[in-house]
């Protein structure tokens, strides 16, 4: 059994592993969520066990909202990928992302090239 300050480390390790995830989900990229339900049944088993520490459950109730956002992120994911599957233009792929990116002029404030200098032959 773990004791009540390392499981409330590891909710709280959990929370800001969330919102990483949410973050790079939201950037476009695709989040790895493997073991996530596993790693909370294993953290809900170990509160369950501390004996009704209402500051653990507390904790734990704290991680819905994140579970909420990452949710919402890999539906929209989903649905981003689905119409791209299907040909729809969609201006949130990461495709079409990138390429406005990569599509966009340099910046003004740039040096350009330096003059070529002619090569003396002696």
């Amino acid at each position: 059994m773990t004791d009540a300050a390392t499981l409330r480390r590891d909710i709280q390790a959990l929370a800001a592993a969330l919102e990483e995830t949410h973050a790079q989900m939201e950037a476009g990229l695709a989040a790895d969520l493997t073991g996530l339900d596993t790693r909370i049944a294993a953290l809900c088993a170990e509160a369950r066990s501390a004996g009704g520490d209402a500051e653990l459950a507390a904790a734990l109730e704290r991680l819905l909202p994140a579970l909420d956002t990452v949710a919402a992120a890999l539906t929209r994911q989903r649905e981003t990928l689905a119409a791209a599957a299907e040909g729809r233009h969609d201006p949130h792929s990461a495709r079409q992302r990138a390429s406005a990116a990569y599509g966009r002029g340099a910046p003004a404030d740039l040096p350009s090239d330096p003059p070529a200098t002619p090569s003396r032959q002696s």
